[in-house]
């Protein structure tokens, strides 16, 4: 066997009594260098005496590189938390190639996608399944035999993933919904436009939420020749667009002491890692009283079921404010929340602002004025 040797740095005045000692002793050394340290390798072997003969002529000794075998070992021993994270990831991964984790099913047509996607929950394909148990054939069977609008289906395993792709009939149209258009709030109509139907309303007129603004049906208008009015009466599909003016009233508590929060400028960033649905390392609590939070999440599907989340959270500063800029803040705020939800075709017409206080308590009350589509637009889906 060949041993290894170290390389040895010693500094002390009785260095030269030192190398004559292991000469003495018949330790060999190799590359002897001396200037203002000595340096030399020796044997891994001869470690031992040469530090008890250190220590009798009072020499400090540095073992600075090795070779052959100590340093394999050596390399390990420092490599040594890589090569078994190595080694747990392709075990993991080994086991976790055996399971499926997600079903994906393919489809022109979403309906009967979730169709199928139910059938196979209500059939435990669903969560983590032994890839070995999947009988492809059956499924694609199940799914033929139990959804009848299927005309084709395939199944395959890709990664962690059971895959379904089918082929189905167009949905079957529904019929023809014979229906009243009726209001979706309270409001005053402003403009009524019939395409089919029979208005209930007029401009002007006050009406509820639930009320009836375009009728299902027209009544025939026969006249016969003796000028009696006989009309009949037929159920047609209501369709139209009533507008009109809603009142939206929006009430906040103002306290008597008011903050704003704002950025300190410190941040802290935790992580979490999951595996397919199962939290295996929580990110912890925020270091923060107040802070605010940013999540960025990363999803390994392709290599493992595995979930990493990175979440950023930002200091905030509790900060009193003076009372009307709070309220300033406050109308500001929601404002535009309330703009942004008004749809496309919705007009603001008015607003107003009031501050009450009732039983020593502060009010600020919003009243928005709109013109906007009251009517549901026939759809009972």
């Amino acid at each position: 066997m060949i041993l290894s040797k170290v390389k040895v740095i010693a500094t002390g005045s009785n260095r030269t009594r030192l190398i004559n000692k292991l000469n003495n002793e018949k330790i060999v050394i190799y590359n002897l260098v001396t200037n203002e340290k000595t340096t030399f390798w020796i044997k891994q072997n001869d470690i031992k005496q040469l530090k008890e003969f250190a220590d009798i002529y009072g020499i400090s000794l540095e073992i600075v590189s090795s070779t052959g075998l100590t340093k394999i070992l050596f390399n390990v021993y420092k490599n040594l938390p890589y090569m078994i994270a190595v080694m747990l990831f392709s075990v993991v991964l080994i086991v976790c190639s055996q399971f499926v984790y997600n079903v994906k099913v393919e489809a022109t047509n979403d309906i009967y996608a979730n169709k199928v996607e139910t059938l196979l929950k209500e059939n435990n394909f669903s969560g983590r399944i032994l890839k070995k148990k999947i009988n492809l054939k059956e499924v694609e069977n199940l799914i033929l035999n139990s959804v009848n609008e299927v005309s084709f289906a395939t199944c395959y395993i890709e990664g962690f993933s059971l895959k379904v792709k089918i082929i189905a009939n167009d949905p079957p149209k529904s019929a023809e919904t014979k229906s009243d258009l009726t209001s979706l709030y309270d409001g005053v109509v402003t403009r009524v436009i019939v395409r089919s139907g029979t208005s209930e309303v007029m401009p002007g007129q006050t009406v509820k939420a639930g009320e009836i603004l375009i009728g299902g049906y027209h009544i025939a208008d026969n006249t016969p020749s003796d000028g009696e009015e006989s009309g009949e009466r037929y159920e047609v599909s209501a369709d139209g667009e009533v507008y009109g003016k809603v009142y939206t009233h929006k009430r906040f508590v103002i306290p008597k002491r008011n903050y704003a929060f704002v950025k300190t400028g410190k941040s802290t960033i935790k992580r979490q890692l999951g595996f397919n649905n199962l939290t295996i390392l929580k990110s912890g609590k925020s270091p923060y009283e107040f802070y605010e939070t940013q999540t960025r999440e990363i999803k390994l599907f392709g290599i493992l079921p595995i979930k990493i989340v990175t979440i950023e959270y930002f200091e905030m500063s509790r900060v009193e404010i003076e009372q009307n800029a709070y309220i300033e803040s406050l109308k500001n705020k929601f404002d535009s929340e309330f703009m942004a939800s008004m749809n496309s075709d919705s007009k603001l017409l008015a607003k107003n602002y009031e501050i009450k206080e009732v039983e020593g308590v502060k009010y600020l009350d919003i009243f928005y004025e709109t013109e906007q589509r009251l009517d549901n637009g026939g759809h009972y889906y």
